[in-house]
């Protein structure tokens, strides 16, 4: 790190569901009042709860509804004692009972009321005026002191500093220039005293980093390199393009003279061709929106230096569409002989279930990098659903895997 002003990074927010907080505000409310419906939606005053009834009544009117389906009071009465794997299920049934009554697909903000409600975490009870909030980061709850889990303690920090993220909602974020990766993602933290900006700072730089660990001797001796990322998401790895620069680029040796950086896939839309030159170097950005084995049918004859997923959940049975497209994009992903594959994923869960589906579908698999905690995870809490019993808070990148046939 150097005292050179590094760019600038714009910071995208949308609106997010944070139980016990104000949904329009975020601040913590001294007499807050809750929809009195649903029970689910919090606001700091009647101001509040009158300005979101717009968007709010929708959801609303449609839970009411599924309560009727479900036979009961409200529709979280089901959840109560059901185990972990059974929870999640009922709150992805939630959601679909949702959809339907509202013929659309749920906005993420109204996801994340079902995905989170406020339930006791230990025996999923719905009792809006009986349970107890932790007094520190006021979202996890629990209906008896014997139903506190023993280790909340370790995650409250990181549920606060989620919330904080949310509260403060920083514009920008201004950086430092690296000159050298470095042997992790913390020793950024030396130089920010603002915890907000280190870690939105961590969400910036951790794909970038997290490839650039990636690369071996023999990539570093090449004079061009290609990367395919798979699945980008449009407001994570195609944003701030800048950061590839920043956090990748300018951090190989200057003798790779040409870096070209392909995103594909379904989600990221039609963007042209984007190039940043210098000198007599280029860095150049490519944008496909299709499937990865769609791309690599019509590209077969270009064998990328490494192939990157971050976070992709390949092993859900759902992806694109609601279909399993996975299974072909897999086998694409491992059709070159001696190219890395990195995959990352949120949670050790996660990453493990990956590694199985791979093993299943690809034959004769080598491992350079065993399925483990990833030194360049970003550190900008979110909040988990595939394995909230065992955390509530998860990382972009938090696990790594490096593959090959």
């Amino acid at each position: 790190m150097t005292d050179i002003k590094g760019p600038d990074y714009k910071v995208w927010y949308r609106p997010q569901f944070l139980n016990s907080i104000c949904h329009i505000c975020k601040t913590i409310p001294d007499n807050g009042i809750t929809c009195s419906k649903c029970h689910l939606v919090t606001y700091c005053g009647i101001e509040h709860l009158e300005d979101d009834l717009d968007d709010h009544e929708e959801l609303c009117d449609a839970l009411e509804t599924v309560a009727e389906i479900l036979g009961s009071n409200h529709a979280l009465d089901k959840a109560y004692l059901l185990d972990a794997e059974q929870l999640r299920a009922f709150r992805l049934g939630l959601i679909n009972l949702c959809t339907k009554q509202m013929q659309r697909q749920l906005l993420p903000w109204e996801m994340e009321v079902c995905l989170f409600p406020p339930l006791c975490v230990t025996c999923h009870k719905f009792a809006p005026n009986l349970l107890i909030s932790c007094p520190n980061c006021i979202h996890i709850k629990w209906c008896s002191q014997q139903h506190k889990p023993k280790n909340h303690d370790k995650y409250c920090s990181q549920i606060i500093l989620f919330r904080k993220v949310l509260q403060k909602r920083l514009p920008i974020i201004k950086s430092l220039k690296l000159i050298q990766l470095p042997k992790n993602i913390d020793e950024l933290l030396k130089v920010y005293n603002d915890q907000i900006e280190f870690c939105l700072l961590s969400e910036v730089a951790t794909s970038p980093l997290s490839i650039l660990n990636t690369f071996t001797d023999n990539h570093l001796t090449n004079k061009s390199l290609i990367i395919h990322i798979i699945g980008p998401e449009p407001n994570f790895e195609t944003n701030n393009l800048t950061k590839w620069e920043a956090f990748l680029f300018d951090l190989l040796p200057i003798t790779i003279k040409h870096l070209k950086i392909d995103f594909i896939g379904p989600e990221i839309g039609p963007f042209n061709e984007r190039n940043i030159i210098k000198i007599d170097r280029k860095l150049e950005f490519n944008f496909h929106q299709m499937l990865y084995h769609e791309y690599i049918n019509n590209n077969n004859n270009i064998k990328p230096n490494i192939i990157v997923a971050l976070n992709p959940g390949l092993y859900r049975n759902e992806g694109f569409q609601g279909k399993d497209s996975w299974s072909d994009t897999i086998k694409a992903m491992f059709l070159h002989a001696n190219v890395p594959v990195l995959i990352t994923a949120y949670t050790k869960k996660e990453i493990l279930l990956d590694f199985k589906r791979i093993k299943d579908n690809i034959k004769n698999i080598k491992i350079i990098t065993e399925p483990s905690v990833n030194q360049f995870s970003s550190r900008r809490p979110l909040m988990n659903f595939v394995s909230d019993e065992v955390t509530p808070i998860v990382f972009k990148n938090a696990y790594h895997m490096v593959l090959c046939v």
